[in-house]
């Protein structure tokens, strides 16, 4: 099992912090039990950086919008 559950391009990521993924691109493709909604908290990865947490605001079908969460000053300081 990945140990995130959609695949995100970092490059893609705007100002907003918002991002585009797809279920069928990522890890969790064949999880029939995944099914991510708006409020959910999911996490995002793309192989090279460390996993980033986000909350999907937007859904249609197989596309889900995320908002990447940052962390914060003392989270930052913890790590």
């Amino acid at each position: 099992m990945s140990r995130y559950d959609l695949f995100y391009d970092a490059s893609s990521v705007g100002a907003d912090l918002v991002v585009e993924t797809w279920i069928s691109h990522g890890p969790r493709a064949n999880d029939a039990t995944f099914d991510p909604q708006p409020g959910d908290w999911v996490t995002v990865g793309d192989d090279e950086e460390p996993d980033i947490r986000a909350r999907v605001i937007r859904r249609c079908a197989d596309r889900v919008w995320t908002l990447i969460e940052l962390a914060t000053t003392s989270e930052a300081v913890a790590s």
